[in-house]
This record gives structure tokens, sequence and C-alpha cells, in this order.
């Protein structure tokens, strides 16, 4: 009965082992698959890898509700941009937006690489 038992558990854990091994091989094979597809056909290539569209804002004719959709800002700050526009009688470069104490020249990199141009046309 012993050696049954014993023989029982042998049998349980040496499945579970080729059970394991044959999960590892399938999805090590599943991302190897993936891997050279992506690189052996030049038809798909990854999303991330494609530039954005370029979107352009004017800043000095912009409406509250295109800097938050554009820009992805919340509204409070869309108005911020407003008063400061109408505080300086229109923004004379791109770089005057960055007298806002919540911007820094590191959003306006994020947006270049997102494809958004800060533009600065007649009011």
């Amino acid at each position: 009965m012993q050696y049954l038992k014993r023989n029982t558990r042998f049998s349980i854990l040496a499945f579970l082992i080729i059970v394991l091994s044959i999960t590892i091989s399938i999805s090590t094979l599943t991302k190897t698959e993936v891997y050279f597809s992506l690189y052996d056909n030049p038809q798909i290539l990854p999303t991330a890898s494609l530039k954005p569209e370029v979107q352009i804002i004017n800043t000095n004719t912009a409406a509250q509700n295109e800097f938050i959709k554009i820009l992805q800002i919340s509204e409070p700050f869309a108005r911020k941009i407003n008063t400061l526009r109408d505080e300086l009688g229109g923004f004379k470069e791109p770089k005057d937006i960055l007298q806002l104490p919540e911007l820094s020249s590191l959003e306006q990199e994020e947006w270049k690489e997102q494809g958004i141009v800060i533009a600065v046309g007649k009011k």
C-alpha cells in the first residue's frame, strides 16, 4: 500500500512537470512567432513606430474646448491659458504660454512628440 501511494505521488508529480514543460514550450513558440512576424513582414508595423498626425493649435484664437481636446488639459487650466492670453493682449511667441507656473518646457516637448504644434497667430 505504501508503495502504491508513493508511486501515485510520483506519477502526479511527473504529470505536472510534463504539463508545465509543454505550456512553457507553447508559450515560447507563440512569442517567437509573433516576434518574427512583426519583423519579417514590413506591412505589419507596431503602432508605436508610426508618427502621430500633426495638430496645430493657435494659442491666440483657440477656444477653451480646443485647448482641452488638443492639449489634453483640464478645464481650469484651459481657462488660465485664456486669462493669460487676455492679460497679455495675445501671445507674441509660442513660449509665452510658459509664463503659467503649471506649465514647463517639458510639456511643450511632450506636445511636440505627440505631433501638437503651438502656433501664435493674430487674434
